[in-house]
C-alpha cells in the first residue's frame, strides 16, 4: 500500500491507498515540521496514530512537509518515517510540491498557501520554480495564519483594538501577558501558536479594522508572492491553506485589483494529491530518482 502524507506547521493529512487507487484510511496527526519537532516526537505521535495498525502493510511513503526544503531537514522526517514504516521505501518533499500537484489542472499556473505559513511557486506541469524561498514567520508568511495572529496580539496589548473587539477578544481568548509571552518565546511551535488567532480575524472580517488588516495583508502577499512571476496575469492562480479558504471572498476581489485570475481554493488538498499521484507515480518517482 502506498501512504501519501501532506503536512503543514499545524497539521498532517494522511491518506492510506491500496493499489486499486481507494483510500483505505484518512487520519491527521500535527504537522511535523522538522524546524519544531525531533524525531522522538514524530515516533510518539505515529504511534499514537491510526497508522500504527497499519505500518507494516504500507511499501512506499510520499510524506510533502513545510520545512522540508533543505537535505538535513527532510532527513530528521525520513530517519523518523523509516524508524516507524521499518519496510517502507520513504519520499520526503516540501509541501510547496504537495499543493502544486495537487492543484495541478493541465495547465501552467501559480499556486499558493496560506495556511499556518505562506508561499508561492510557479508550476508548468514538470519543473517548479520558486521566485524566493519561503523565510519563515520571523520575518515573512504575509497574509498566513501566523502572521494575522501576531497582528492581532500587537493590537490587543497596544490597546488598538476598538472596545467592542476588545471585549470579543478577551471573551475567547487568553490574555494574561506571562502567559502569552511564555507561548511566543518559549514554545518550539510558535508559529502554530500564533495561528490559533487567525479565527478571530475571520470571524470579525466585517469589522472595518479587521478589513483593513486583511486586505493589507492580502495584497502585501500579492505584491510579494504573485506579482513576482511575469506571466502572474496570464495564468490562474490556485490557493491552498485554511487561511485562502475562510478568506477566499477578500482573496478574489484583491485578485481583481491586480488584474489577476483566481482559479481553485483548496482547504485541504490530500484527495486531490491522491488522484495526482495515482495518475502519475512513475513521473513522481523518476523526478525524486526513485525507481518503480
Amino acid at each position: 500500500m502506498i501512504l501519501i502524507a501532506d503536512s503543514g506547521s499545524t497539521k498532517c493529512s494522511w491518506a492510506l491507498c491500496d493499489e486499486q487507487e481507494n483510500i483505505i484510511l484518512k487520519c491527521d496527526t500535527i504537522g511535523f515540521n522538522p524546524y519544531f519537532i525531533d524525531k522522538k516526537s514524530i515516533l510518539e505521535h505515529l504511534r499514537n496514530s491510526a497508522l500504527e495498525k497499519h505500518k507494516g502493510e504500507i511499501e512506499t511513503v510520499f510524506f510533502y512537509g513545510a520545512g522540508c526544503s533543505s537535505e538535513d531537514k527532510n532527513n530528521i522526517i525520513k530517519e523518523s518515517l523509516s524508524a516507524f514504516f521499518k519496510s517502507a521505501e520513504i519520499i520526503v518533499k516540501h509541501d510547496i510540491d504537495a499543493a502544486c500537484y495537487a492543484m495541478y489542472n493541465g495547465k501552467p499556473n501559480i499556486t499558493c498557501i496560506l495556511g499556518t505559513g505562506s508561499n508561492s511557486c510557479y508550476f508548468d506541469g514538470e519543473n517548479i520554480v520558486e521566485h524566493a524561498p519561503s523565510v519563515g514567520f520571523l520575518i515573512g508568511d504575509e497574509g498566513s495564519g501566523n502572521y494575522f495572529g501576531k497582528k492581532i496580539l500587537n493590537l490587543y496589548f497596544n490597546k488598538a483594538l476598538p472596545n467592542d473587539l476588545r471585549h470579543k477578544f478577551e471573551e475567547s481568548y487568553e490574555t494574561d501577558w506571562p502567559v502569552i509571552k511564555e507561548n511566543i518565546y518559549g514554545n518550539d511551535r510558535v508559529n502554530v501558536f500564533l495561528s490559533k488567532y487567525f479565527p478571530f480575524v475571520s470571524e470579525n472580517r466585517d469589522h472595518p479594522i479587521m478589513k483593513d488588516i486583511i486586505y493589507k495583508a492580502l495584497n502585501e502577499f500579492f505584491d510579494l508572492h504573485i506579482c513576482c512571476y511575469e506571466n502572474y496575469k496570464e495564468v490562474e492562480i490556485n490557493f491552498i491553506g485554511s487561511v485562502s479558504y475562510y478568506l477566499s471572498d477578500e482573496i478574489h476581489l484583491v485578485a481583481t485589483k491586480h488584474n489577476c485570475k483566481v482559479g481553485s481554493i483548496v482547504q485541504n488538498p490530500i484527495k486531490r494529491l491522491v488522484n495526482f499521484h495515482f495518475n502519475n507515480i512513475t513521473s513522481v518517482k523518476s523526478r525524486y530518482g526513485y525507481g518503480d
